[in-house]
């Protein structure tokens, strides 16, 4: 199954991806990255049991949503790919 990023969900995943290589070791974004897309990998082979997201205005759209870690990813499912539209920190969730 392919995964497409929009713009949005790409430049913040790269924004969270230097973040993290900014504070720790050299290397330790793209080893966050390497863990977090095979976790994804992993979850969306069961797109079909995946629950559309509670927020309300995610729910709203129709979105589905994971978490992993702090991180809410939010995605609609189509006939040949996933498309990541939003990855929110839990934090700048209202409810």
């Amino acid at each position: 199954m392919e995964i497409r990023y929009t713009r949005d969900a790409y430049q913040v995943l790269i924004r969270l991806i230097n973040y993290i290589e900014e504070k720790n070791t050299e290397g330790a974004g793209l080893r966050w990255l390497g863990r977090y897309e095979a976790w994804l990998l992993e979850k969306l082979t069961a797109t079909p049991n995946i629950k559309i997201c509670n927020n309300a205005t995610l729910k709203r759209i129709g979105l589905k949503c994971l978490y992993y870690n702090n991180w809410v990813i939010a995605f609609s499912v189509h006939d040949e790919y996933v498309l990541i539209e939003a990855l929110l920190h839990v934090s700048r969730i209202a409810d």
